[in-house]
């Protein structure tokens, strides 16, 4: 509300609106305002130095409502508001609107957002918990935009992979089936490195790659459903491990809409590639079909083998036209690994042209949403290598730490409340480990690191959180009673004040740009400043009207705390 005024009065002083909007910014430092118009890009308009351009139009701005005075300061205009009406209102709106607080309108726009991506047969490592958390929080930040999200998980269980489970299954020594649901998932990721290591032995044994064309054998009596033994163990390995899917799917707080798998799509995928080989649209080479797109500079897309069977290509083409058909969004933004990259360029442009060139969109369009690995810092983990840290490890150790250190914390609370606590703590050090990079980053693993409940982590901003609420527990009814004009005079306050008011503009700028590490900035800094502001200002011991203001400030803190941690997917909790 006070940046849209501040922009309509200095648009009135002769400046576009629109550059305006662009160039108009939150000073790094309070004492330099609370917004401020650099002129360096107006000096080429106006002919003037930046200088100058400032103190003329701080002479021509009329101070709109809610700000105490503009000054001009070299280069640049600070505008400072009017404390006691800008805190009164941020605080009051952030009460009012409680949990709804930071989220746009719905515009009606429904779109799916694809994430986890998890094969069946293959181990659940941390790769896919990046890939989950991030997934999930994109959502929501969508959502906060007013979208419509529809939650897609798409898993491939066909191909290679499966077929490498499956031979190891029923042809190489292994453990006994495990009944823990849990410990049946750790299982299945062995048998398919160990069918991965027979192949490469193999390979690098005898060059015949016998081994290798049985493989491929498989893949087509499974595809054909040649073999019914074959299909059986299929069917009931993939159960299990989708079973062992539900389980991490349900503890990380993640709840898809529809899962959707590779052999859904396959045959459809197969259809589509020879129709467009039909239309024109895709051409042969060496028997294989391939859509040419030379002239858009990516090469040729393979979208069927020689053999004639499916390829990820192929059976993406069938997702896509799923998307539009059954789910009916008019957009797909999945969340896929850098690694991918070029790949997804040739699928998005192919289903571009596909959509343009016939009388109606078949096709949902795709957006790739690209995100770094995980490594390990003695390199990249490979499933097929059997080098992954599992979803379950990483979860059993860090659980095992914040058990411990939740014991040490609180011996007299019952086994329950010790555990649900170490979970939350436990699961926000994940999630935020995972969350407070950008996506672009590649996230090197360290235990130490990951164990680590304090510093720059998910569970210093629960901390934070339940310290507001401690707070507030100790001043029973005073923390209920309304304040009249709320007048902060401390640095401190001011600080929190104007980062709970930025909370808003953080929320849709994470959104546009699809990454959630700019809310977990976010948090990490209003944590700081409030840990700084809780030591520094006195709240409870403070006089009555005073105690009755900083308690309002302290409930709109743990108000945006809490409002940040669910968009990134965190349970807040009141006490650690």
């Amino acid at each position: 509300m006070f940046r849209s005024g501040l922009v309509k009065a200095i648009a009135k002083a002769g400046v576009e609106e629109k550059l305006v909007e662009q160039l108009l910014e939150v000073p790094p430092h309070k004492q330099m305002g609370d917004f401020a118009l650099p002129c360096f890009k107006l000096a080429a308009v106006m002919k003037k130095s930046p200088a100058a351009i400032a103190q003329e139009l701080r002479e021509k701005i009329p101070l709109p409502q809610g700000f105490s005075k503009a000054e001009a300061k070299g280069p640049y205009i600070n505008f400072y508001l009017d404390e006691g009406k800008f805190s009164s209102l941020v605080i009051a709106e952030i009460l009012r609107e409680k949990g709804k607080y930071g989220l746009a309108r719905p515009t009606g726009e429904k779109i799916i957002v694809e994430y986890c991506q998890a094969n069946p047969m293959k181990a659940f490592h941390i790769g896919h918990v990046r890939n989950i958390v991030l997934g999930e929080a994109i959502s929501r930040l969508f959502e906060a935009s007013g979208r419509k999200v529809f939650r897609a998980n798409y898993g491939g269980d066909v191909g290679p992979h499966v077929s490498k489970t499956l031979y190891a299954y029923r042809e190489l020594s292994h453990m006994p089936e495990p009944k823990d649901v849990f410990e049946k998932g750790k299982w299945l990721g062995d048998l398919y490195a160990s069918g991965a290591k027979a192949v490469r032995e193999d390979e690098e044994q005898g060059g015949s790659k016998g081994l290798e064309q049985k493989m491929r054998d498989m893949v087509v009596a499974l595809e054909k459903g040649r073999d019914k033994w074959l299909v059986a163990d299929w069917k009931r390995l993939r159960k299990a491990s989708l079973k062992y899917f539900d389980g991490i799917y349900t503890e990380l707080g993640t709840e898809f809409d529809r899962i959707i798998l590779e052999s859904e799509v396959e045959k459809e995928g197969i259809k589509i590639a020879h129709r467009l080989l039909e239309q024109g649209f895709a051409i042969k080479d060496q028997g294989a079909v391939l859509v040419d797109l030379e002239e858009q500079g990516l090469g040729k897309f393979l979208i069927l083998k020689s053999d004639g069977a499916a390829l990820y290509s192929s059976k993406d083409l069938a997702l896509a036209k799923l998307k539009k058909e059954k789910i009916k969004a008019g957009i797909s933004y999945n969340v896929v690994g850098a690694e991918q990259t070029h790949y997804f360029r040739q699928l998005v442009k192919t289903l571009d042209i596909l959509n343009e060139s016939g009388p109606r969109p078949e096709y949902c369009k795709t957006v790739a949403l690209h995100y770094e690995l995980v490594r390990l810092e003695s390199g990249k983990m490979s499933s097929r290598e059997g080098n992954v840290i599992t979803y379950y490890e990483l979860y059993s150790e860090v659980f095992a730490k914040t058990l411990v250190e939740t014991m040490q914390r609180h011996p007299s609370w019952k086994k329950g409340k010790l555990e649900a606590t170490a979970k939350a703590i436990g699961l926000a050090a994940i999630k935020f480990g995972m969350l407070a990079h950008d996506r672009n980053s590649v996230i090197t693993f360290n235990w130490e690191k990951a164990t680590a409940i304090e510093g720059e982590t998910g569970p210093f901003i629960l901390y934070s959180y339940a310290r507001a609420n401690s707070i507030l527990r100790k001043a029973g009814k005073l923390a209920k009673a309304k304040p009249g004009k709320i007048m902060l005079t401390h640095e401190k306050e001011k600080t929190l004040v104007s980062m709970l008011a930025a909370f808003r503009g953080k929320v849709g700028e994470a959104a546009e740009q699809s990454n959630p590490h700019k809310i977990a900035f976010y948090l990490l800094k209003l944590s700081q400043e409030f840990n700084s502001f809780y030591h520094e200002v006195p709240v409870l011991q403070a006089e009555k009207e005073k105690a009755v203001q900083r308690l309002a400030l302290v409930k709109a803190v743990a108000q945006i705390l809490e409002n940040g941690l669910w968009l990134l997917n965190i349970e807040p909790i009141t006490e650690m």
